[in-house]
């Protein structure tokens, strides 16, 4: 009997020195992996209650991010934060950036989250007449140029911010018929009409800025 009242006591006594269970906090996790570039829904996500020593220090997915697009391949079992998400896509942004979404067929692959593209397109107006007159190199305000032996073709832009990628055989205004992936970029105030325009008349390509 003292034998056992020993060893209750010494029970006792490591539970009390034993520290409790970390409080938990509740967070959004991905119930299923979500593809970079699908669209977020309410089935892909579930709450569950974490160690807070687990989380992120901020920037906590809400209920906001349904609805919006994973910005990368999201894993299953992974605590969503708003940066994984097409949700705040335009909280980094430059005052003098724009956001810009084209469709891209050269060089789809190179298009990730957080790579930096140059721009290639079908050019008009001063880029087309500049790199058909003798195939020459040439940057006009902007910083386009005509790519010598390419008449009409132009680098659009440099050093773009791929923000965003959709994969192919989304059914969109843009996809319908061909295969191409739209990229959504971030691309200087003074280049995003002139990228806008060339997408108008067809997909463009893109290769990584050096």
């Amino acid at each position: 009997m003292i034998a056992l009242c020993l060893g209750a006591a010494a029970t006792l006594a490591l539970s009390a020195l034993r520290p409790g269970a970390e409080p938990g906090q509740e967070a959004l996790i991905v119930a299923r992996t979500v593809g970079a570039g699908e669209v977020i829904t309410a089935d892909d996500l579930a709450t569950r209650s974490i160690p807070s020593s687990a989380l992120p220090a901020d920037g906590m997915a809400g209920s906001e991010v349904i609805g919006s697009r994973a910005a990368i391949e999201l894993e299953k079992g992974t605590v969503l934060t708003a940066s994984m998400t097409s949700a705040a896509i335009a909280a980094n942004l430059a005052a003098n950036e724009r956001l810009v979404q084209v469709p891209v067929e050269v060089g789809a692959q190179l298009a990730v989250p957080g790579a930096h593209v140059d721009v290639i397109g079908e050019a008009t107006g001063r880029e087309a007449s500049q790199g058909n007159q003798g195939n020459e190199e040439s940057a006009d305000a902007n910083g386009s140029e005509a790519l010598r032996g390419s008449p009409g073709t132009a680098v659009l832009c440099r050093n773009a911010r791929v923000i965003l990628s959709t994969p192919d055989g989304e059914d969109s205004g843009w996809t319908v018929g061909t295969k191409v992936t739209l990229v959504t970029l971030a691309v200087p105030a003074a280049n995003a009409s002139l990228i806008v325009g060339a997408a108008t008349n067809g997909a463009l390509g893109v290769v990584l800025s050096p």
